[in-house]
């Protein structure tokens, strides 16, 4: 695999847990010390990402979409740059609100037990309907609940501030409100040390 296609892949496989400057950081330091390296130092990668608390996810999972993304490069870098291009342009600053907005939430239900996270991914599940937004978006965010796809469809901020709200109810339903107001304290000090430089205040949300 050539050098700019593996570093795409890289870049793909990490998106889904840092953005913006965190991410270019994350990319820098691949490039520096890891990029002519056997796949296995990859281990040691994110072993030094986590040191930098620049990873909100357990490492193993961060490993297992990196490996996922190497196994299936980007076909046509040109064309992975013209989408990427029209993302960001799309996206924005929105882009940035997206990917905070779930990471806030995945992080506070990873803090969980695995069957009350499930239970929280299910009561939102179960009451998007109070999300007003289109058929299309509604889908994407089960697809990231259900399933952990990104979200790549523009969402206006008031709709994100909603749904970070509908898992802080599910949380005060599950783990009572003493509990889940640590939980969303401690997910925003996360969040806040993963996304720092990214543009948007995790607290916004709030």
């Amino acid at each position: 695999m050539e050098f700019e296609q593996k570093k795409l892949a890289i870049e793909q496989g990490l998106t889904p847990f840092l953005g913006g400057e965190p991410l270019a950081n994350a990319l820098r330091l691949w490039e520096a010390k890891y990029s002519r390296g056997h796949t296995f130092a990859l281990t040691g990668f994110i072993s030094e990402l986590g040191d930098g608390a620049a990873l909100a996810a357990p490492p193993a999972k961060v490993l297992q979409s990196l490996f996922r993304a190497l196994n299936n490069p980007p076909a046509s870098l040109p064309a992975h740059r013209d989408r990427a291009a029209s993302t960001t342009e799309a996206q924005g600053s929105p882009g940035h609100a997206i990917h905070t907005c779930t990471l806030l939430v995945d992080t506070m239900i990873d803090r969980l037990p695995p069957d009350k996270g499930e239970e929280i991914r299910r009561y939102m599940l179960d009451h998007l309907e109070r999300l007003p937004q289109p058929t299309p978006v509604l889908n994407a965010i089960r697809a990231w609940l259900g399933q952990r796809r990104t979200i790549v469809l523009p969402i206006p901020e008031t709709a994100l501030t909603r749904l970070v709200n509908l898992a802080y109810v599910g949380l005060c339903e599950y783990v009572g409100p003493i509990k889940a107001d640590r939980v969303l304290h401690e997910a925003v000090l996360i969040v806040e040390t993963a996304n720092a430089g990214s543009g948007f205040p995790v607290r916004r949300l709030l």
